[in-house]
């Protein structure tokens, strides 16, 4: 586990990540200093979304993707964007990191969108399909993957919701045209049946098996019928086949991605012991899986 390394060995591994997000483009230090500079917005939007009556459960308290304070803290939400613009780095040789974003989101989105007009009865092309009118993203970070769902659906009313206030301050300041609310993805408290469209984005292989099922249970009751889900997460089958050193140096940041936990969940047997039915599960990239799924009408 990250706690175990010493603080040399960490600092070494979150510097090398760092430059490799610089060397290849991306202004990591500048989108850092950004958010420094308006922690003040942070704290008001902090106080603004912070629900006190949340207990965190004891997975999330822990260390996640090198932060002493997992997700609850400052310097993560302040190294966020950044973060996320290099998670596409090694997908794929030669496009930029710009191009690489859009080719493996771009993917999701187009299989999300078949999804649903297959659902309704017509196919990816036919116009005549009404759009859904609201999407739930469950566990939407600092909101880029909020912005990235609703682009599937032009005009949907986006929610995004995360149990990082810290990440949910980022998400309000970058995206104001989308609602955010602290909740869990397991008991989100939301009226059942309010959302047409549910998603994961890379939420799922950061908590324990049991709190993924119970995120699906939710899912599917906060949709209305006809309803669909998407997941979009890295493929444990990719991370089972990485070699030994490799498979390490990612499980050492992340606790939920081992035997057990991440790497058994069966996507098709959960949704379906849910009660949603049409699970898809396709390859959308060289490292993820998106799988969708449809609640009965």
């Amino acid at each position: 586990p990250w706690e175990f390394l010493t603080s040399i060995a960490q600092d070494a591994a979150r510097g090398w990540f760092v430059k490799r997000a610089e060397d290849r483009g991306i202004p990591w230090s500048e989108s850092v200093q950004s958010f420094e500079d308006r922690q003040g917005e942070l704290d008001s939007n902090y106080a603004d979304l912070c629900d006190p009556s949340i207990e965190y459960p004891d997975y999330y308290l822990q260390p996640f993707h090198g932060y002493d304070s997992g997700n609850l803290e400052w310097h993560a939400a302040h190294e966020l964007e950044a973060a996320t613009q290099s998670m596409c780095l090694g997908y794929y040789s030669g496009p930029s990191w710009q191009d690489s974003q859009e080719m493996f989101r771009g993917a999701a989105r187009a299989t999300i969108a078949e999804m649903w007009s297959s659902s309704h009865g017509a196919g990816p092309e036919d116009t005549s399909v009404k759009p859904p009118r609201t999407l739930l993203d469950i566990g939407c970070s600092g909101g880029f993957s909020t912005e990235e769902m609703a682009k599937t659906f032009p005009g949907v009313s986006a929610t995004g919701l995360d149990l990082s206030p810290h990440y949910l301050s980022v998400a309000k300041l970058t995206y104001p045209q989308f609602h955010f609310m602290h909740g869990m993805a397991e008991n989100t408290g939301l009226p059942s049946g309010s959302f047409d469209v549910v998603t994961f984005n890379f939420i799922l292989h950061e908590l324990p098996l049991a709190a993924s099922l119970a995120a699906f249970r939710e899912a599917h009751r906060l949709l209305a019928p006809g309803g669909i889900v998407a997941v979009l997460d890295i493929d444990p089958r990719r991370l089972l086949e990485l070699p030994p050193l490799r498979r390490w140096a990612f499980q050492v940041t992340e606790p939920w991605c081992k035997d057990g936990e991440y790497y058994s969940l069966n996507f098709k047997k959960a949704l379906e012991e849910v009660g949603f039915d049409s699970v898809k599960t396709t390859s959308n990239d060289p490292v993820n899986a998106v799988v969708v799924a449809r609640k009965s009408k």
